[in-house]
């Protein structure tokens, strides 16, 4: 058994040296996108999205043919490998997302097809895991209590209604309920709360897999640490900004390793730290606008009164060069794997600066649409063509849970 504490403090510590050696320059050996190039791509994307917006307006979408578009639409338009949609659109993908949808509301009826939509991004980050450790891809009660967990957490931790004291008093006895004392909750969320520990317990025996409980410990004790990010200033340094925010990421995919796998070698405790932390700053860059006006000072928010975010999102740009470089080392033969979260988190990337032009100078805007396949201007149009996605996705979520409900009563 590893040594928890030494491991992630060696590790946390190369995490933080990387980013503060990244450059604060734009980079120049990414490639650029000519004209005609964003033009070719700009129309495989009106082709796709014409295609959904005829078949959102059909009583009945054609399902398979929405499927088989998409991957075609995500290899031809976004150059993702056949072997990357194939575990993107694969059958068991589909069905456990489906399987979670319907056991997250057989949970809970009353949570809302946001709090499903902010749960399915663990659900998938830790379904990948399962099929990067040869697991398999399902839905177990760990991986439905704990990707269930945060939207109960985070949104009590990040509401600004909720005082700061009462927070910390629910942070306090939920600390004692994850070391698996007896506790009485205070409200119904609470309550839920509790009943999704008793689910991962279910599954993993405290005494047979410390490690498990270890870490959900770590992410609550980081999740805690978080709160000193409400201010209405920055009260903290930009090192200690900087760490709070990282091992909030970094804690929690972590502890998905740990639900997937029960136990963790040092390779798989490495890659989830940077998997993770990488996956907090994207977040960070991505939100900070909204986390300012929340009165959430991270990294990258707390620079919005004084300066634009130019040598931030540069840094961001090099550290997720230096990590995609790590994956190679760590796991050399994976090569689809390293292609998918690449090719994922450049799309994070371009969306974070597209969507935040506020954020940053004009002139840094121009320079980094060249490396965009789609000019700002084509995506700005677009915008609002995107709502079929959406509406789609609601629409099929409603009749999903209509379903469900209906053969319950029978």
């Amino acid at each position: 058994m590893i040594n928890h504490s030494v491991l992630y403090h060696k590790i946390q510590k190369q995490f933080i040296t990387t980013w503060a050696n990244c450059p604060e320059y734009l980079p120049l050996d990414k490639k650029r996108f000519s004209y005609l190039e964003k033009r070719i791509w700009e129309a495989k994307f009106d082709r796709f999205i014409q295609f959904v917006q005829t078949e959102s307006n059909l009583e009945q979408p054609n399902k398979a043919e929405i499927l088989r578009q998409s991957k075609l639409f995500f290899e031809e338009a976004l150059s993702y490998t056949s072997d990357q949609t194939e575990l993107i659109f694969s059958d068991e993908m589909i069905t456990a997302t489906k399987d979670f949808i319907k056991k997250a509301w057989q949970f809970d009826p009353e949570l809302a097809n946001d709090e499903i939509f902010q749960a399915l991004r663990n659900v998938w980050i830790m379904l990948g895991l399962q099929s990067f450790f040869g697991k398999e891809i399902a839905i177990t009660p760990s991986l439905l209590a704990y990707s269930l967990l945060y939207p109960y957490t985070d949104n009590l931790i990040d509401n600004a209604s909720i005082g700061k004291e009462e927070k910390i008093n629910f942070c306090t006895r939920f600390a004692l309920r994850l070391a698996g004392k007896p506790i009485e909750s205070k409200s119904r969320s609470e309550s839920r709360i509790y009943d999704l520990v008793a689910m991962i317990e279910s599954e993993f025996d405290r005494e047979i897999y410390p490690e498990v409980y270890h870490s959900l410990l770590a992410i609550h004790d980081a999740q805690t640490k978080s709160i000193a990010l409400l201010s209405s200033k920055a009260l903290l340094s930009e090192a200690e900004t900087f760490e709070i925010c990282i091992e909030k990421g970094a804690t929690s995919v972590i502890a998905d390793g740990y639900l997937v796998m029960g136990n963790l070698d040092e390779t798989q405790f490495h890659f989830l730290y940077e998997y993770g932390a990488y996956l907090q700053i994207l977040d960070d860059l991505q939100d900070a606008r909204q986390d300012y006006l929340d009165g959430i000072r991270t990294c990258f928010s707390r620079k919005l009164p004084y300066r634009n975010l130019d040598k931030l999102l540069c840094k961001t740009y090099f550290m997720g060069k230096a990590f995609h470089q790590n994956l190679k080392d760590l796991y050399p033969n994976e090569i689809s794997f390293q292609g998918l979260i690449q090719k994922s988190f450049g799309l994070l990337f371009l969306v974070s600066i597209f969507e935040n032009q506020e954020d940053f100078s004009s002139d840094f805007i121009l320079k980094m649409e060249k490396y965009a396949p789609f000019r700002f201007s084509y995506l700005h149009k677009r915008k609002e063509d995107l709502e079929p996605f959406r509406d789609l996705m609601l629409q099929k979520m409603k009749e999903y849970k209509d379903s469900i409900v209906k053969l319950e009563s029978i």
